[in-house]
């Protein structure tokens, strides 16, 4: 399923260096909220789960149950057990649920991990009751405006130009039955300075995708943006924005 191979080493990284705090969330706490109208009878389906920081994110902000579903065993060993997150393996072709048994379908940056992506909206449209929303967290081509890691490595676009647009995205859903109700940009923050971003950079390289399919000179010609970057850096937060897009 996914482009590159989350195996153990990868998996601590992707712990490390890309999970965003919960501090930082605030917004797509906000946005999520408006969207999915939760209540603690709720379960969602958390598709592509990761390591898991959303899944505990949205049991513990809005007290419903979530099924957390990845392909990685590795990725896997690092979601929270607790009683209010199951942990499944699977992919969103394959999904362990029965028909119609969740309310809702998360998707955080895995739309371009997916092979198949209308054979997996109908997998998703099979374990959703009927009106459940799928809410899609996702960098889509052509929409990397707000991206920090295009700021400083902009060849990553070019990886991310490969990968479904919004368009290709609906059209897929769309044979499953689903139709598009919302779209919207999302702003998330990180509590390390750019100078942190910088000591991380090669833990960043090993844990995302985009930043794999970079050469070594473009690599180093991003650390070197960021080394300038840093004699006028501000004060503000860094933040990041990503698209929400919401099918039901």
């Amino acid at each position: 399923m996914a482009r590159i191979s989350y195996d153990e080493p990868t998996a601590t990284a992707f712990k490390a260096v890309r999970e965003l705090p919960r501090d930082g969330l605030s917004e797509w706490h906000e946005a999520v909220s408006r969207h999915l109208r939760p209540s603690p009878e709720m379960t969602l389906v958390d598709i592509g789960a990761g390591t898991g920081a959303f899944s505990a994110a949205f049991a513990d902000w809005f007290g419903l149950d979530v099924v957390a579903v990845e392909p990685s065993a590795a990725m896997r060993d690092e979601i929270p057990r607790r009683p209010d997150i199951e942990v499944f393996e699977g992919d969103a072709c394959a999904l362990p649920l029965p028909d119609a048994s969740a309310d809702a379908a998360w998707l955080s940056l895995v739309i371009h991990h997916i092979p198949d992506l209308e054979a997996a909206a109908h997998e998703i449209r099979r374990v959703l009751s009927p009106g459940a929303p799928v809410l899609i967290r996702q960098g889509f081509p052509g929409r990397l405006d707000g991206v920090e890691l295009v700021r400083w490595f902009p060849e990553t676009a070019r990886a991310v130009a490969t990968y479904p647009s919004v368009d290709e995205t609906c059209e897929a859903f769309a044979a499953a039955g689903f139709r598009r109700e919302a779209f919207e940009q999302v702003r998330e923050t990180y509590g390390g300075s750019l100078a942190d971003f910088l000591d991380e950079a090669d833990r960043f390289r090993d844990a995302d995708t985009t930043m794999r399919e970079l050469t070594e000179a473009e690599f180093l010609r991003g650390k070197e943006r960021l080394r300038r970057a840093l004699e006028t850096a501000s004060p503000e937060p860094r933040s990041n924005w990503l698209d929400l897009l919401v099918l039901r």
